[in-house]
């Protein structure tokens, strides 16, 4: 795998080579041949950010801006029908603004050297012209390069924070509701197209052709030119598969996250959206759009190894291959975790470690730099999952204690493997819901150290203590997740059903599939 990823680098060289990524004020733009392919707008003045235009690398754009019929509409965009109540989609004609304020508070914009553009920003929703701020979003998009056959992505993920008391993000009603309407339903991440495209067509994941309302995992569509826009919805989003709201005579297209109702945000919580925009310069077939979904959904999972007081060398390959033949992960495998760098992690959703440096095991020291970067990794997103002694490190690092949930210390003890009964002590969690109690012989922990902030999914029953012991653990750091599994004693004993269903759905909730 390494050495295809390194191919692939180096076939697209020289289509990096052409573009040119360029730096306004309020703007920042992809230019190939003196062609735009995007340019994303965040000029605070005029408050939603959007992109305009977006085409492929033969410079035909697909979006429009501003357009007549619904001058609000702004290329590629976001906004909320309503926030408790408050219009913060259409505009003033004579004004331009809405009855609520979409406000740019903060952008960061990072190109690397690959010319990958990463941006984020901060915003806040607000009643126009009030001092009171109800909403709080952080927003991430990347941008990749274009690939050889001129394709590129837009990933979009947005953390959206009710400050103080309970937001309510609600749309036009349906027909059937109360003043229902309709055009019902829409509200979110959106496409505003430009007149040319008035003769494509919009495919979906359900093989459903111009099918508005319906609930699927993506939507094409094809422009008359040749071009497309695959629009994917997340697997973790709220009311998974979206239900797409489209209007071909426009033409528009949007995974209307709230179609069916209004979602209530508590005070505090925050509701967290996914999505990934591809732009292409061929026709895309449904064969290829469902390739782009199964790649970009899998979660891409590291496994520390190289090191622990049990056989790595045997259940590293066995948690790989759980993992791989689950079809959900993409997974790779680290030897000298101790060279990891922000960067490396970077690329990934998971870090899942089966490694440890307890007991007898001296492996080389990690510095303070890579502490940083694991606990930034976590703090910032990324999802942690350790298995049996994959935590038993780090003793006096309380971030890294808490981060693993439970890990052995003194007290800590087990007998000889045995079989037991695994039963689920949570079944509201989104780890354990639908998993069965099943029976493993393992070693079974008894007293291990559980962080006060982890919560337990499963336990078994200790004939040593004469007590329920805990066996899986769900927690978080900061935007992170994390899962602990202290069964996995050894590959054979990974050779289990029910063994394999908790590890799977586990990392599934940690890298945000579930």
């Amino acid at each position: 795998m390494k050495k295809f990823l390194l191919y692939m680098v180096l076939i697209s060289s020289s289509v990096f080579a052409e573009v040119e990524i360029k730096k306004l004020p309020h703007s920042i733009s992809a230019e190939r041949n003196e062609k735009v392919l995007w340019t994303y707008n965040h000029d605070p003045a005029e408050g939603k950010p959007y992109f305009h235009p977006l085409a492929p690398p033969d410079g035909t754009a697909f979006t429009d801006l501003r357009p007549e019929d619904h001058p609000w509409h702004r290329g590629v965009w976001f906004s909320w029908k309503y926030i408790n109540g408050v219009n913060y989609w259409e505009e003033d004609r004579q004004t331009g603004k809405s009855e609520g304020e979409t406000r740019i508070v903060d952008v960061d914009r990072t190109v690397t050297a690959g010319q990958a553009v990463h941006l984020k920003l901060k915003l806040e929703y607000a009643p126009s012209g009030s001092d009171e701020v109800i909403m709080r979003e952080h927003r991430a998009i990347t941008i990749s390069p274009s690939d050889p056959s001129g394709a590129y992505t837009i990933d979009w993920t947005s953390d959206f924070q009710a400050l103080e008391k309970e937001v309510v993000l609600d749309r036009t009603p349906l027909p059937g509701e109360p003043n229902g309407k309709s055009w019902g339903g829409y509200a979110g991440w959106s496409v505003r197209m430009n007149k040319d495209m008035i003769d494509g067509t919009f495919l979906n994941s359900e093989n459903q052709t111009n099918a508005s309302r319906k609930a699927a995992r993506w939507t094409l569509f094809k422009s008359p030119e040749g071009g497309s826009l695959l629009f994917m919805d997340h697997p973790a989003n709220r009311n998974h598969p979206a239900k797409w709201y489209l209007a071909p005579g426009m033409p528009y297209f949007s995974p209307a996250v709230i179609h069916d109702g209004p979602h209530t945000i508590a005070d505090g919580e925050t509701l967290t959206l996914r999505y990934r925009l591809v732009v292409s310069q061929k026709p895309l077939t449904a064969q290829a759009a469902n390739g782009q979904w199964d790649n970009w959904t899998k979660s891409r999972v590291v496994i520390l190894s190289g090191a622990n007081n049990h056989n790595w060398q045997q259940t590293t390959p066995a948690l790989e291959q759980i993992l791989e033949d689950s079809g959900k992960f993409e997974v790779n495998v680290v030897h000298n975790p101790e060279q990891l760098t922000t960067e490396f992690l970077a690329d990934y959703d998971v870090l899942l470690s089966n490694w440890n440096a307890f007991g007898k095991n001296k492996p080389a020291p990690w510095s303070n730099e890579l502490k940083k970067a694991y606990v930034d990794f976590v703090r910032n997103g990324g999802g942690h999952v350790a298995v049996h002694a994959g935590s038993s490190s780090f003793y006096d690092w309380n971030e890294y204690q808490t981060i693993c949930l439970a890990t052995w210390k003194d007290g800590t003890g087990h007998k000889k493997p045995h079989e037991f009964e695994v039963r689920f002590a949570d079944r509201t969690h989104p780890v354990t819901a639908g998993l069965q109690n099943f029976q493993i012989t393992d070693e079974l922990w008894f007293k291990p150290f559980v962080h006060p902030e982890a919560s337990v999914l499963s336990e078994s029953y200790s004939q040593h203590t004469g007590k329920w012991e805990p066996t899986a653990f769900a927690g978080h750091f900061g935007k992170g997740r994390c899962f602990t599994l202290l069964l996995g004693h050894s590959a054979t004993f990974m050779q289990n059903k029910g063994f394999e269903a908790l590890l799977t759905a586990g990392t599934e909730w940690a890298g945000k599939l579930k």
